[in-house]
């Protein structure tokens, strides 16, 4: 008996299927379940206040006490499935304001030290601008700068270097 060889037909697989792929579907899962792991970062007030779902909101709150390896994976396997059941939408919001809340202050933080650095290295141009700036300051951050530059010279503790940073800290913004 001879087989037959089956004939290759393009018009069978014209048909696209629009499910997404099981790696596809995977990815998704463990996104959701970094989402989840993030938000309980923020801590518990900012996930009671979000408005979750009371399950989601008692799962995650639930994430901290967790210190089992195994028993954590297979909690924020959980925590993942009951992300997929309402619009995740303000969930990633909130995530993102954090995440750009911590890069703004990181980046006042830079900008003051910047200041701060610079005055320490002698720049007395900067020095007369912030006494236009800010003219009620202005005798505090001369004599903060100038303490600050001899700690440094003489190898002291940098007090008054601390005491500057603070200062400038506590200014409003400084556009040069």
């Amino acid at each position: 008996m001879v087989k037959k060889a089956k004939t290759y037909r393009p018009e069978e697989f014209d048909e696209i299927d629009d499910r997404p792929s099981r790696s596809q579907l995977k990815r998704d899962m463990i996104e959701l379940q970094q989402l989840g792991a993030d938000m309980a970062a923020l801590g518990d007030k900012v996930v009671k206040e979000a408005g979750l779902p009371p399950e989601v909101e008692k799962a995650l709150l639930l994430i901290k006490s967790m210190t089992k390896h195994e028993a954590r994976r297979r909690h924020m396997q959980y925590v993942g499935k009951l992300m997929r059941t309402f619009d995740t939408t303000h969930v990633r919001e909130l995530v993102e304001t954090a995440k750009l809340g911590h890069q703004v202050k990181t980046a006042e933080f830079q900008r003051v030290e910047d200041l701060r650095d610079r005055l320490l290295d002698g720049d007395d141009d900067l020095l007369s601008k912030l006494y236009e700036v800010y003219p009620d300051e202005a005798q505090r951050l001369r004599q903060l700068a100038l303490g600050a530059r001899r700690e440094a010279a003489a190898g002291k503790s940098p007090k008054d270097s601390r005491a500057l940073f603070r200062l400038l800290r506590s200014l409003p913004p400084f556009e040069e």
